[in-house]
């Protein structure tokens, strides 16, 4: 006789929308000058310390900067059920979930979500009328912790306000 005391595993959708897969801007052309010319000048000096591969780096981050201002986002389905968050390709459960927390980049809105194994690190793009409802569901299960301000963080700060690429 099957045993009939367990309770039902099924999955639940509780909040389910759309965005796109990750945040973008579309630069300007005097960012992209700015870019070439600390990546030729890094380049240089690189190459007479170091030799290639530090200035194969640079031209490798260069380019993929450039194709991904270029490449239009696709929008992605997301999910948070019962078990966790659902994206396209997986399901991240919510024992794998560490902490979360949400910011504003390019006038959208992130959840940041670390993990207890690989990737690490999750980046949602959420509709800014959701997040209310998506930080009560993930409370549920997760903790909410905005990471802590490390001088380095302080420093990237000042020198982006010091020195603007655009």
């Amino acid at each position: 006789m099957p045993n009939t005391d367990f309770q039902s595993t099924e999955e639940i959708i509780q909040i389910e929308w759309t965005s796109y897969e990750r945040p973008q801007k579309k630069w300007s052309k005097e960012f992209y000058s700015s870019v070439i010319v600390m990546a030729v000048l890094g380049s240089i000096i690189l190459f007479a310390i170091e030799n290639i591969m530090p200035v194969l780096v640079i031209w490798s981050m260069v380019f993929m900067l450039w194709t991904m201002s270029r490449t239009e986002p696709r929008l992605e389905n997301y999910a948070i059920s019962s078990w966790g968050l659902k994206t396209k390709e997986r399901t991240y459960r919510f024992e794998a979930m560490n902490n979360f927390w949400f910011e504003s980049k390019w006038g959208g809105r992130l959840m940041r979500i670390n993990l207890a194994g690989a990737p690490w690190h999750l980046v949602i793009v959420i509709n800014h009328e959701d997040e209310d409802k998506i930080r009560k569901l993930m409370l549920q299960s997760v903790t909410y912790q905005e990471p802590t301000i490390t001088w380095i963080d302080r420093l990237v700060k000042w020198l982006g306000d010091k020195i603007p690429l655009e």
